[in-house]
């Protein structure tokens, strides 16, 4: 018998939007404790509301993207060789996912939120380097202690995350970008079969305008989901043990940088 349960994403840690006064916070990031946009009674209340629904519970982390912790610890942080200030991606810090300081920071506060919440499935999103930092490696340090390669740090990462929230009983999920379901390693880190075969759902983002910016990949919605979906099953073929695959799927407005396509229900539709 099977029972179809709806799941419910809820962030414990969004880059400059922390959801609640974690206890970790207080100790190691005193700006995303400060900067807490609900109330820990508020937020609690939230969740009990969700589990009383029946809902599966998962709560979210941006994990290496996370302006207020290099605030408080820049030591960690990719740094600018130019300005010996913490690199600047985008509008955003990162702390170097080679280090082991921001691996404790985000996983035991995923443990935290278990113990404290009882969430189902711990969500780690952004657990990569930033993307296209190959055009710029020249003037970053990216502060690789150990001479890793980007893609062992970060499976390295997801087994210690893992290890330590399976002896409390939840399950672990990492969000990937659609392209590294291809056959060669992204200059961000991620890599399915590497990411596949240590956690309990890789959940890919095949967003459709992310194929392409003078190829049209987002007017066929169904098409470019179903070639990129091709390739991960080759992918998750590959190793013996692989994850649930769990994606996400585009629900807004194409392409995001100039809109010409309504995403509506019948895009959806065909997504999935």
């Amino acid at each position: 018998k099977t029972t179809n349960i709806n799941a419910f994403v809820i962030d414990i840690k969004d880059n400059e939007s922390p959801a609640y006064p974690a206890k970790i916070f207080k100790t190691l990031s005193p700006t995303n404790y400060k900067k807490a946009i609900n109330s820990y009674e508020g937020y609690k209340e939230a969740i009990r509301k969700l589990k009383e629904a029946n809902f599966y519970v998962i709560g979210r982390i941006t994990t290496f993207k996370d302006n207020y912790f290099v605030k408080d610890n820049q030591e960690v942080a990719i740094l600018d060789k130019n300005t010996n200030e913490p690199y600047l991606h985008n509008g955003s810090y990162w702390p170097s996912p080679y280090n082991r300081d921001v691996w404790y920071f985000n996983v035991e506060l995923a443990k935290e939120a278990v113990k404290e919440f009882g969430f189902n499935e711990i969500n780690f999103d952004y657990v990569r380097f930033p993307d296209k930092m190959n055009k710029v490696d020249n003037i970053i340090d990216l502060k690789n202690t150990y001479n890793e390669s980007k893609v062992q740090a970060i499976q390295r990462f997801i087994s210690y995350a893992r290890d330590s929230l399976h002896e409390l009983n939840t399950y672990i999920s990492v969000d990937v970008f659609g392209e590294c379901s291809s056959t060669y390693v992204t200059s961000y880190g991620q890599y399915w079969p590497a990411i596949s075969n240590i956690v309990d759902v890789v959940s890919s983002m095949p967003y459709t305008d992310h194929f392409g910016r003078t190829v049209d990949t987002w007017s066929n919605a169904y098409k470019t989901v179903y070639n990129w979906a091709v390739g991960a099953a080759k992918r998750q073929t590959e190793i013996p043990t692989p994850a649930v695959d769990r994606t996400w799927i585009t629900a807004y407005d194409t392409p995001y940088w100039n809109v010409s396509v309504v995403y509506d229900a019948n895009k959806i539709s065909d997504q999935v």
